[in-house]
């Protein structure tokens, strides 16, 4: 009987993970020397334990050069990503990678499309200051069988007109690809405040998590600290955004490093999602 019982509860816990999925979005600041003791070589290893800490099954980055991308893959245990650098697309530039856990998800397409009037091609565009790119897969859960789409951006920080377009863009290829109506979730570092016409154009065929989430979310409001220790954030400018899932919970993580400094000069948000 104890063997019957025991049997059941693995079974259940089997089906209750497939049922759900851990998204998190974090910009994790690229590598430059003139941040000094916030440079990537000062925190690369607390960016990788606060990753194998949280372990998503899925995560967005931006603003990961092509060094940091290698750091990454060599750093973490059992994850994959898909993506290209946005200056070349291949391995030169910026990338808004996609992470995924190889022991819970495949995929089973991918691909980047920039965010321009030539999407198809390395491309500025309208009147952004630089390539900007959106990288998406089609994953399936090894446990399951459950499948959806991922997408992560990173817009730009100056062109009003870009990010507009930007948005418009993004819902018309989640609407191109994903032509079975399955779950979506959209990360990114959106350079934007809710109030805004490209957050308000997503969210009308998107549930932001910040919004919908059945517990109140947990942490600071603001994602953006500029490095800044002193001061809480009050700019969010990084989202999840979701369909066809239920979003559980949302947190924004504040964890700081040994030394009390920040990982990032974004908080990253980490979402826990239920299939419906």
């Amino acid at each position: 009987m104890k063997k019957i019982s025991a049997f059941l509860l693995l079974l259940m816990n089997l089906w209750i993970h497939a049922q759900q999925l851990n998204v998190m979005t974090f910009n994790i600041r690229l590598s430059v020397e003139s941040d000094q003791e916030n440079s990537w070589n000062n925190r690369k290893n607390d960016v990788l334990q606060l990753l194998d800490y949280y372990h998503p099954d899925i995560f967005g980055v931006q603003e990961a050069v092509p060094q940091q991308m290698t750091d990454l893959k060599n750093g973490l245990k059992n994850y994959n990503s898909v993506g290209v650098g946005r200056d070349d697309g291949a391995n030169k530039g910026e990338y808004s990678a996609i992470f995924y856990d190889e022991t819970q998800l495949q995929v089973l397409q991918s691909g980047t499309f920039w965010l321009s009037e030539t999407p198809e091609k390395p491309s500025k565009g309208w009147d952004a200051a630089y390539n900007r790119v959106c990288t998406y897969a089609l994953f399936k859960m090894k446990k399951g069988s459950k499948k959806f789409w991922a997408f992560n951006v990173h817009f730009d920080h100056v062109g009003n007109v870009a990010r507009a377009n930007s948005a418009k863009l993004i819902l018309e290829k989640i609407n191109q690809f994903n032509t079975k109506n399955l779950p979506v979730v959209l990360t990114g570092d959106f350079n934007l405040t809710d109030e805004t016409t490209p957050i308000k154009i997503l969210s009308e065929q998107l549930s932001n998590t910040y919004y919908h989430s059945k517990k109140p979310h947990y942490g600071p409001n603001g994602t953006f600290t500029a490095f800044d220790t002193n001061s809480i954030p009050k700019e969010r400018i990084d989202y999840i955004f979701v369909k066809n899932f239920d979003c559980e919970t949302l947190r924004t993580i504040n964890d700081r490093r040994e030394n009390l400094l920040y990982p990032s000069d974004h908080f990253p948000v980490l979402a826990e999602l239920k299939f419906r």
